[in-house]
């Protein structure tokens, strides 16, 4: 009979097991570090992305600064010299031309307009996390908080008030059909066509009193406007530079 031995196969060393284990490790940390490289750069790819955007609203909001800060004083003129003109009710008739020609243009709302829409996504999407930039992130929610308080609400709940009750004072001296003829004709050409005489509704000293004093504080509110306004305009500016500063664009 013959006896079969069973071939016994050498036990492997815990030493292979700890290299098999290493290598693998080592595979999976790669991976991670790979993975986690990625989306650093991909991250970083966005923070550039929302930072030209945000160069882009800059440039619009310091467009839109410019022109209706160009605007509310060319208003702020006009109520001067109107005031000017109204002092003597008596001779408002003979000046008729001139007075008209300073009111249709107090006549005008210059509206702010704010380009928010990148400061938005940032804040609505949680992004503002990924610009590594702490100087610069400060810097876009101050510029944010400032114009969103001091310029937009202002406006909306100071300016605009102001001048709605002008505008019902106004009414009562003025005749609205020359403000209409004039938006007609161009207004930029400012040609003033006169209605049939008496030329104002009122001349009463009392009415043109309370309309120079309105006139005066509609002045006041555009003034500390202006103030928040080019103040908005320089930070703006200064933004612009920080971020192109900072990201090296040209």
């Amino acid at each position: 009979m013959e006896v079969h031995h069973h071939a016994h196969s050498s036990r492997k060393k815990w030493t292979h097991y700890f290299w098999e284990f290493l290598m693998l490790f080592l595979a999976v940390f790669c991976g991670f570090l790979a993975e986690n490289q990625r989306e650093h750069i991909v991250e970083h790819q966005r923070e550039k992305v929302f930072m030209k955007s945000m160069v882009v609203d800059l440039g619009k909001d310091t467009a839109h600064f410019n022109l209706s800060y160009n605007g509310i004083l060319l208003t702020v003129k006009h109520i001067d010299s109107l005031t000017a003109l109204l002092e003597k009710p008596e001779e408002m008739q003979l000046h008729a031309h001139e007075i008209y020609q300073h009111q249709v243009w107090i006549s005008l709302y210059y509206k702010v307009i704010y380009t928010d829409r990148t400061i938005t996504q940032l804040k609505n999407s949680g992004n503002f996390r990924l610009i590594r930039n702490s100087n610069v992130s400060d810097a876009i929610i101050a510029y944010d908080i400032y114009v969103r308080n001091y310029v937009i609400q202002m406006q909306d709940d100071y300016l605009w008030l102001e001048s709605n009750k002008l505008w019902d004072i106004s009414n009562q001296v003025f005749k609205s059909s020359v403000f209409r003829n004039w938006l007609k004709k161009g207004y930029k050409n400012n040609r003033i066509e006169l209605p049939d005489p008496p030329y104002f509704l009122s001349t009463e000293k009392e009415k043109i009193d309370n309309y120079i004093n309105h006139l005066q504080t509609y002045a006041v509110a555009s003034e500390w406007f202006l103030q928040n306004l080019n103040s908005a305009k320089q930070q703006a500016v200064q933004l612009d530079s920080l971020i192109k500063q900072s990201y090296h664009f040209n």
